[in-house]
């Protein structure tokens, strides 16, 4: 059982700064450029407690490592070259000389629209992989990705920044974000991220009933433009 997920940066030279606010709010807001760039990681883990080489996607019209789209963002093209060039020769490499392996592989996935295009998924089916998406609304409990691997990887970057007094450049992205996914992606926390979710050893007792309530319906009356404090440097 193999489950992959993305994880989105953006390139900062602001790094991690320490500023004066009001007494009792954790964030301060600062007004800024809204025409940042993105950069998105595509990570696989198996339940064996192996991590796939990571696919980078940088939103370059001309790139040189792994591939490139208009936003940064994975689309249903980035998604099927993913599957064709980094999947499946990783996990058919993985297979060999494994009798233990079967013939077919399972392979979990959100439910973003670039993960069932026609095409991908019949690619899979051509080639023996099982695409099973998780239930709306349900990542939060279900994708072990994000709630283990990709909260100590993203620890890692920030603690980069506030030892580096600056953010994690473009230049300098795949060197530091390899430092990070070296740590963050261990043996012990891939086992972490399926037993924590129950997908492996099955454990639907994992999921309690406050993950899974409904959302609290809430009623706030805002007026804009929102005020918003610029920080103060200290």
């Amino acid at each position: 059982i193999y489950s992959m997920d993305e994880s989105g940066f953006t390139p900062s030279d602001q790094g991690c700064k320490k500023v004066i606010g009001h007494r009792g709010t954790k964030t301060q807001h600062k007004q800024g450029n809204g025409d940042h760039e993105n950069i998105t990681t595509l990570i696989t883990i198996h339940t064996d407690g192996t991590v796939l080489k990571p696919t980078i996607v940088f939103n370059d019209t001309v790139c040189l490592l792994i591939a490139h789209s208009p936003n940064g963002w994975t689309d249903g093209k980035i998604a099927l070259a993913w599957m064709k060039d980094d999947f499946d020769p990783q996990t058919q490499e993985k297979a060999v000389g494994n009798t233990c392996i079967l013939s077919h592989v399972i392979l979990l996935l959100d439910g973003h629209s670039s993960h069932y295009t026609r095409n991908l998924l019949k690619y899979a089916m051509e080639n023996n992989i099982i695409v099973l998406g998780y239930p709306p609304h349900c990542t939060h409990a279900l994708q072990g990705l994000d709630i283990v691997c990709f909260v100590q990887m993203k620890e890692e970057i920030r603690q980069f920044e506030e030892l580096n007094k600056q953010g994690v450049h473009k230049a300098d992205f795949v060197e530091t974000f390899g430092k990070a996914f070296i740590h963050a992606f261990t043996e012990d926390s891939i086992h972490a991220a399926f037993v924590k979710t129950g997908i492996h050893p099955l454990n639907p007792n994992v999921i309690t009933p406050e993950q899974m309530k409904l959302s609290a319906a809430t009623s706030i009356k805002g007026e804009f433009p929102l005020p918003q404090l610029s920080p103060v440097h200290a």
